[in-house]
């Protein structure tokens, strides 16, 4: 009997894990294009902005004030060089995915780089995804999960060998969507401050 129920259980899970893999593919396509590689084969997306008007410094505090006010982004470390114009961060997407099959389940975070460089009237964005860190466990135990980390460039789908494609290529879609919502943030505080241009161009 546990046999005959097992069997049916099997097929489903099989016919799911195609089914998410047509998904996963459907997704990436829609991205293909959207992001690129840098030299050292890091997946790094790049924005420059045209910022008339705007003095060096007062680009620079935008940025600088965008760390503290999107708390959903705030950086593990902020390095800061004034005189040249750089700043430097190291953020944390949490959970851009997250799988399961019965107790067991599998949270993927992705750790990335933003650079940022400002001069008179102009900025240049760059944010690198680095690294995963995926957790696993089981919900049934009190013991901590499992962390391993590995380099995003050597996941799929930017290793095309890489191993669980459906995972790790629904993480990768999520990684770079919320990036590129990452800099469009960015690219707004810089654009408008981090209040309201009305607020932050008025006497007070």
């Amino acid at each position: 009997m546990v046999k005959k129920l097992i069997f049916p259980i099997l097929i489903l899970f099989s016919c799911a894990v195609v089914a998410q893999t047509k998904k996963t593919r459907k997704m990436l396509s829609e991205i293909k294009e959207q992001w690129t590689l840098d030299d050292s084969g890091n997946v790094t997306y790049q924005k420059i902005l045209e910022l008339p008007k705007l003095q060096k410094d007062i680009i620079y505090l935008r940025a600088l004030n965008y760390f503290s006010y999107d708390f959903e982004n705030e950086p593990l470390s902020l390095t800061e060089d004034k005189e040249l114009g750089m700043l430097l961060a190291k953020g944390f997407f949490e959970r851009v995915h997250s799988t399961g099959v019965f107790l067991d389940y599998t949270h993927i975070h992705c750790l990335h780089l933003i650079r940022i460089d400002v001069k008179d009237e102009k900025a240049r964005i760059l944010l690198t995804l680095s690294s995963y860190e995926i957790e696993s466990g089981d919900i049934g135990e009190d013991d901590l999960p499992v962390v391993t980390s590995s380099k995003v460039n050597q996941e799929f789908p930017i290793n095309p060998s890489g191993r669980n494609k459906t995972m790790m290529g629904k993480a990768f879609y999520k990684s770079h969507m919320r990036a590129i919502s990452l800099l469009d943030k960015i690219s707004n505080a810089m654009e408008n401050g981090n209040t309201s241009p009305s607020l932050e161009n008025s006497d007070w």
